[in-house]
C-alpha cells in the first residue's frame, strides 16, 4: 500500500527538476517538504529503496511458497493467476534495482544555436525556446525545440521538450529540466571587412593577440535606471586590469556592439537499461490479474452449480 501511494504520488509530482520549480509551482511548505525529503528524485531516494527490497525479499519467499503447494496440488484446479501477477511484481522490483544501479545521466546547458554530442554520436541542436509564464508570473512550461543529426543526414527535423514530456533519442530519454537568463554580449571588429561578430556569453573567454579577455558579470547602472554594462578582465604582456564596458565602448580594438539578455535551458540526457525490464513486468501483472479474475469467476461458476436450487 505505501509503495503504491507514494509511487503515485510521485507521478504526480515533476521528478528531477530544479529546485526553483517547486517552489514556485508548489507552497512553500509542500515545496520544502518534496525537496527535504528527497520527494522529488523518489525512485532513486531511500523512501522507495528500502520498503521495495523488503517488499522484494518478503514476495519472493511467498510466491516461492506458493507456487511449490500448486504445483504438488493433487485436487481441484490449479491456479496459477497470482503467481504470476507476484512474479510481475518481482519483475518491477528487479527493475526498479537495475535501473538505479545502471542508469546514467547527463547535464548541458544550451543557448539557441548551440550543439552538443550525444554519447551515441549523434548532433543535438537548439533550435528555439520558449519560456512560458502564467498572468501572476509564475512559471508555466519551459519548451526546447532541437534538431538531431547523425553523419550529416537528419534524424528529427524538430521536436519539441517540455517539462514531463521527453524526447526519445535511440537508447536515450532527453528531459527539460531548468532554464535561466544569462547575458548575451556581441563585440564587433570595426576593421574585420567581413564584419563578423564575436558572441561571448558571461563566463566566456577570447584571446585578441597577446592579451585575454573574460568576460566576467553584468552590472546596472543607476543612471539611466534599467542600461547595463559589462565587467571584462583582460590580462596580457602589460599586466591585467577590470575594464567595465557598455554598448558603444571599444575592448581593446573591439565595439560593444550589443548587451542582451539569453535564454539558457537544462537538458538531461537519460539511460535507463531497467525500462524494458519493467515494461516486461507490466505484461506479467496484466495476465496474471486477468488469470486470476477468470480462475475465481471459474470458481463461483462451479460453487453455484453445486449449491441446491430453491424448489
Amino acid at each position: 500500500m505505501y509503495l503504491t501511494i507514494t509511487g503515485t504520488l510521485a507521478t504526480l509530482i515533476p521528478q528531477g527538476l530544479d529546485p526553483v520549480y517547486y517552489n514556485s509551482n508548489y507552497p512553500k511548505f509542500v515545496a520544502t517538504l518534496i525537496l527535504e525529503t528527497h520527494f522529488h528524485r523518489f525512485f532513486t531516494s531511500i523512501l522507495f529503496l528500502a520498503p521495495a527490497i523488503l517488499f522484494f525479499i518478503n514476495l519472493t519467499l511467498c510466491t516461492a511458497d506458493r507456487f511449490w503447494k500448486e504445483l504438488k496440488k493433487k485436487r481441484g484446479a490449479k491456479r496459477f493467476g497470482p503467481d504470476i501477477l507476484h512474479f510481475g511484481l518481482i519483475l518491477l522490483t528487479i527493475g526498479a534495482i537495475v535501473s538505479f544501479s545502471g542508469r546514467q545521466e547527463g547535464y548541458v546547458e544550451l543557448a539557441v544555436g548551440d550543439k552538443v554530442e550525444l554519447p551515441d554520436g549523434k548532433l543535438l541542436k537548439l533550435v528555439d525556446f520558449k519560456y512560458l509564464v502564467y498572468p501572476d508570473g509564475r512559471p508555466q512550461d519551459w519548451i526546447s525545440t532541437v534538431q538531431v543529426t547523425e553523419g550529416g543526414k537528419t534524424i528529427i527535423e524538430k521536436a519539441d521538450i517540455r517539462v514531463n514530456h521527453p524526447l526519445q533519442v535511440g537508447g536515450l530519454k532527453l528531459y527539460q529540466v531548468s532554464h535561466k537568463v544569462s547575458t548575451e554580449l556581441l563585440l564587433q571588429d570595426p576593421q574585420d571587412p567581413a564584419g563578423k561578430t564575436i558572441h561571448l556569453v558571461q563566463g566566456d573567454r577570447i584571446t585578441r593577440g597577446s592579451t585575454s579577455l573574460f568576460f566576467m558579470a553584468v552590472e546596472k547602472k543607476t543612471q539611466p535606471a534599467g542600461e547595463v554594462r559589462v565587467v571584462i578582465h583582460s590580462s596580457g604582456p602589460t599586466g591585467t586590469r577590470v575594464v567595465r564596458a557598455e554598448k558603444g565602448d571599444r575592448v581593446l580594438d573591439l565595439t560593444v556592439q550589443e548587451i542582451r539578455p539569453l535564454d539558457i535551458t537544462g537538458l538531461e540526457a537519460v539511460r535507463d537499461p531497467g525500462i524494458t525490464l519493467v515494461f516486461v513486468s507490466f505484461i506479467f501483472i496484466t495476465l496474471g490479474l486477468v488469470m486470476t479474475f477468470a480462475e475465481r469467476l471459474k470458481n463461483l461458476s462451479k460453487t453455484e452449480k453445486r449449491s441446491p436450487k430453491p424448489r
